[in-house]
């Protein structure tokens, strides 16, 4: 199963205009560009961030924990350009708390987070401040401007998740990052200590922004989007039952199924939709007069994607993991939670089957409609 998270706030901070705030443009850019000069190359680094206790309120509303969850961290690119065929994404702990800011590109202003401050009136932190992290294992690195972030001490244990990172090699350049180690910092702390969430800092790897042969810049979506790819956060996890009862597997060979998908769905509605299967071709009746009525069961190695219905694009693509069907004794069924889906949209749900090494999909055009 799955729940959708949008980002609470970000901002792209531009070494090229070091005090201007850009917290409302429509878009985030992460990379290196040519300055005004023609020689020198700027850098550019995003911050974004997610809202925890939203995390932890829907870890109740499921009875889980944080180690039964699976988070990714997803960014769709809206253009990217000049980059190698191979870099990399980092994903660091932002360790200085950040206003958002009410400028864009094409309107600056100076009231929230930039590449010199994170709050007008204030600096980024420099390593050679070297601050603990409350009375934590963690530190706070930096270079005085363009961000500071999370590490930990030499003599520690490494904690995983203070760097995440996603490596790219002639491929699409939308950001798909398990940041679970990092959210799991943010939720249960390091050495008894709780560790603030300030977010994640986006950048291009240390080695690429200082390598002056690696150049290019990659926008994203923001949350000020008018679009459909906000920037989010997934969480993961199974929430599958499987017990079949009285049901008789299906005919794999040959079988129909049907739903009870409404036609719509409140955007804070958690849905049980049941999914029926039957053979194509059921037994007739003692009395030859009318076909027998059953209900079979698809096998527990049958799962579901959802599709945004306009565009196509997965919003939550196939997992074998945390997207199982699920059955009890009347039917199949899975757990759609419509908090995080876009309202006033339609969607498509499909399912695929395996069987050994085959795979069947089931697109029975089944739409539904998330509103207000």
């Amino acid at each position: 199963m799955f729940r959708i998270f949008y980002a609470e706030k970000d901002a792209t901070l531009y070494e090229s205009t070091p005090t201007y705030n850009t917290g409302l443009d429509e878009v985030l850019q992460i990379g290196k560009q040519l300055g005004t000069d023609g020689a020198t190359l700027l850098k550019s680094r995003s911050l974004i961030k997610f809202d925890i206790v939203e995390i932890s309120a829907s870890l109740a509303t499921y009875g889980k924990t944080i180690n039964d969850c699976k988070f990714m961290l997803q960014l769709y690119t809206t253009h990217a350009k000049n980059l190698p065929a191979d870099y990399s994404v980092f994903a660091k702990l932002a360790a200085q708390n950040w206003i958002n800011g009410t400028g864009t590109q094409a309107s600056y202003t100076t009231d929230g987070v930039t590449w010199d401050s994170p709050i007008s009136g204030t600096a980024w932190i420099s390593s050679s401040q070297n601050q603990q992290i409350g009375t934590s294992t963690l530190y706070i690195s930096g270079s005085g401007s363009g961000g500071s972030w999370m590490y930990q001490s030499a003599s520690m244990s490494s904690s995983a998740g203070l760097i995440t990172s996603e490596s790219f090699s002639y491929r699409t350049t939308d950001i798909n990052m398990d940041v679970t180690n990092a959210v799991k910092i943010w939720m249960s702390g390091s050495g008894g200590a709780s560790i603030p969430n300030y977010g994640f800092l986006l950048q291009m790897s240390d080695a690429d922004e200082a390598d002056d042969a690696v150049t290019g810049t990659i926008r994203y979506f923001s949350r000020d989007t008018h679009t459909i790819y906000v920037p989010r956060l997934t969480m993961y996890f199974d929430n599958s039952a499987f017990t079949t009862g009285s049901l008789a597997a299906v005919n794999l060979e040959s079988f129909v199924i049907y739903n009870a998908v409404k036609p719509q769905y409140k955007d804070n509605e958690i849905a049980k939709i049941r999914i029926y299967s039957r053979d194509k071709y059921p037994r007739k009746s003692p009395t030859n007069l009318f076909p027998t009525q059953t209900v079979n069961y698809l096998p527990n190695t049958t799962y579901y994607a959802v599709f945004d219905a306009a565009t196509d694009e997965a919003i939550i693509p196939y997992n074998d993991i945390y997207n199982k069907v699920s059955c009890d004794s009347t039917s199949n069924y899975i757990y759609l939670d419509m908090n995080g889906f876009m309202p006033e949209r339609y969607y498509r749900l499909e399912f695929k089957i395996k069987d050994g090494f085959t795979e069947q999909y089931i697109d029975d055009q089944i739409y539904f409609k998330v509103v207000r």
